[in-house]
């Protein structure tokens, strides 16, 4: 996996949507990034987390979408 991820979920019950993004950032560092919101309005949020190594990414990003999954979310495939 040590090429750059982006999956994208969407709930389209509740009409929002989450997106993780898993790249190096322009120090070389690993970053995790998340973000968060409405599909009807410009409202939501993000947040990034470094990580140690590729392994730690796809256990990251594993989790969030079990996560996602169990919130009702669907992937969307981009």
């Amino acid at each position: 996996m040590e090429q750059p991820v982006s999956q994208l979920w969407k709930n389209p019950l509740k009409r929002r949507y989450y997106r993780v993004q898993v790249a190096p950032d322009l120090f070389g560092e690993l970053c995790l990034v998340r973000s968060w919101g409405s599909l009807d309005t410009a409202r939501g949020n993000c947040k990034v987390e470094l990580l140690h190594d590729w392994r730690e990414a796809e256990r990251r990003v594993a989790r969030i979408a079990k996560e996602r999954v169990r919130r009702g979310y669907r992937k969307v495939c981009e």
